[in-house]
């Protein structure tokens, strides 16, 4: 759902400009690797100790293993946006997943990926290499309705959002509903609870959150039974 106006090559004077205005803010570039540059972009951004995550991608298997020995490390929406598995071109989805080191984002909603899908992912990564993501454009928490993300016009029937072409354009679950839907899908939830929180938490490289432990900032979220938000705890302050 891409705007081709928005699309262009690495530039490295572009990435220069953003690093002078963010700095150390910046902790994940996602990139199309098979793109001019991609690779040269790779070394660039991981001597900056930034994680260097693949999507929107259409690399072949040999590209994304190339990658991955150059220093990506991540997946962004995996399955979305990529060539699906073929027995006789692979692709980026299965270098990720045979690679030991390379982590995923699972966007569970129940649209954009089956549950069978979530429950290999789990299988083959389990849940210190998998975080939960909503994906979610300004339609989550509003309704349906007509919207303009990404310089298109989305539609959000019954909360999915889709392009006027029928193209999934986004989500509009929250990460609660995303976690019980993990749940609901036969994820355990002591692991869909890491990968919601301690393990992005880990993998951006930020101390001291993601975790219920002495020493860490106490930014924490209460969930009931029907995994409703009861209250939210930021730097120890309670909000009902």
């Amino acid at each position: 759902m891409q705007n081709v106006k928005y699309l262009r090559h690495p530039n490295f004077e572009e990435m220069d400009l953003i690093f002078k205005e963010a700095g150390d803010l910046i902790k994940m570039v996602t990139i199309a690797p098979e793109l001019p540059g991609g690779i040269d972009l790779i070394h660039y951004l991981t001597k900056r100790n930034v994680v260097v995550a693949i999507a929107h991608s259409n690399a072949t298997y040999e590209e994304a293993t190339q990658a991955f020995e150059e220093g990506a490390s991540h997946i962004t929406h995996c399955f979305n946006a990529m060539p699906v598995i073929h027995h006789r071109a692979p692709g980026l989805v299965a270098a990720a997943l045979e690679n030991d080191g390379v982590s995923l984002q699972a966007i569970v909603d129940g649209v954009h990926l089956h549950p069978g899908i979530i429950r290999l992912m789990h299988k083959i990564k389990g849940p210190n290499k998998i975080v939960l993501t909503t994906d979610a454009l300004q339609a989550m928490g509003v309704g349906d309705g007509d919207y303009v993300f990404g310089g298109h016009q989305v539609s959000v029937k019954e909360g999915i959002a889709r392009l006027q072409d029928g193209t999934l354009a986004s989500s509009t679950i929250t990460m609660n509903r995303s976690l019980k839907l993990s749940v609901d899908f036969g994820i355990p939830l002591s692991d869909g609870i890491k990968m919601a929180s301690t393990t992005p938490a880990n993998i951006l490289g930020l101390n001291r959150i993601g975790e219920i432990k002495e020493g860490y900032i106490a930014d924490l979220v209460l969930l009931d039974d029907a995994y409703d938000v009861s209250q939210t705890i930021i730097n120890g302050v309670v909000y009902s």
